[in-house]
């Protein structure tokens, strides 16, 4: 390998020495004109090295189909419509035969990148005809056309928010015309399909607990902030689609709210305000009830008794909510905000 290195840097060492007394045979040439000369020379052979390795790289995955077919065959194709007439330009009209050199790698490089593309190499294509495999990837192609721009028109894991509004809509046991609407805009704008929603009762009545764990799911793909926050707006949008914003729906959004800043806060760098519930058992009938009810908690000191912490939450009325589902089974809980630092 070292080898290797070694007679490479000694053929780039002589071709440069060769282009300074190229550039510097023309008599009466000033010496800005034969600086452009050597830096012309210059441009040449870092082409032909640019070239070499752009080559070298893939040259050894030629076999794999799925380099293949990440290669735009077009693209590759369009590099003899460019280049040909810049090689006949250079060769007949200007007589410029350092960009005819360029001209002819990049015509060599659309060569490999076309027969790489078009899958020529791939063993299972042996004895396939050229045209038919150049038909094949230009077939492939048109149907991969539009992927990059539906991409970028739609937002990072955009199932999932139609899921999440689907369900947000049916928290409250009743799903809106309005709220089927605005599902089926958004849908269609992201190329999804519709979902098949009717207004009225739901089939499956959501839980909020099930939601919430559905909007982290979210969140764990690592939306962009600006998508995020934008999630906000939309889920408060959802929320008040038919000019009703039940306790379930206030509760979600708040909820929801809290966790997707708590994710750009995390993604930006900061703090964020959240509440924390915590059983306080009275006596040691209550130590066992929690236990058997909650067996994965430990019992920690805090504030200088025995709690429980259930967990935190990002707002204040799902917590309330949390410590409400506690009081009415017996149990002494409370929220305490902290401070929760990004992850």
């Amino acid at each position: 390998m070292k080898k290797k290195y070694k007679n490479l840097k000694f053929s780039l060492v002589c071709i440069m020495f060769l282009s300074v007394s190229f550039a510097s045979d023309g008599e009466g040439m000033s010496l800005f004109e034969k600086l452009i000369g050597v830096l012309v020379s210059g441009a040449l052979i870092f082409s032909l090295i640019k070239g070499y390795l752009t080559v070298n790289k893939i040259w050894k995955r030629r076999k794999n189909e799925e380099v293949a077919n990440s290669i735009s065959i077009v693209a590759a194709m369009l590099g003899f419509a460019v280049g040909f007439p810049f090689l006949l330009n250079s060769l007949l009209i200007t007589e410029d035969y350092f960009s005819a050199a360029k001209s002819v790698v990049a015509l060599v490089l659309a060569t490999v990148f076309t027969l790489i593309g078009t899958g020529y190499f791939v063993d299972k294509n042996r004895g396939v005809g050229l045209l038919t495999l150049i038909g094949k990837a230009l077939k492939l192609e048109g149907k991969e056309s539009g992927e990059l721009i539906t991409d970028m028109l739609r937002p990072k894991g955009a199932n999932k928010i139609i899921e999440i509004l689907k369900k947000l809509a049916a928290i409250d046991d009743d799903i809106a015309q309005e709220e089927i609407d605005l599902i089926n805009q958004f849908s269609e704008k992201w190329g999804i399909d519709l979902p098949e929603l009717k207004p009225g009762k739901p089939e499956e009545v959501t839980n909020l607990v099930e939601l919430k764990a559905l909007v982290q799911a979210y969140l764990d793909e690592g939306p962009d902030t600006d998508v995020a926050e934008g999630l906000v707006d939309l889920i408060n949008l959802m929320a008040e689609a038919d000019d009703e914003v039940t306790e379930e729906e206030a509760m979600a959004v708040s909820e929801f709210t809290g966790m997707i800043s708590h994710y750009v806060s995390s993604e930006k760098g900061g703090e964020i305000q959240m509440y924390e519930v915590n059983i306080v058992p009275q006596n040691d009938e209550q130590m066992d009830a929690v236990r058997e009810l909650l067996p994965e908690l430990n019992m920690v000191q805090d504030r200088g008794g025995k709690v429980f912490k259930v967990g935190r939450y990002f707002s204040e009325d799902y917590a309330e909510a949390v410590c409400k589902k506690y009081i009415d089974l017996g149990l002494y809980s409370g929220t305490t905000k902290v401070s929760a630092e990004p992850e």
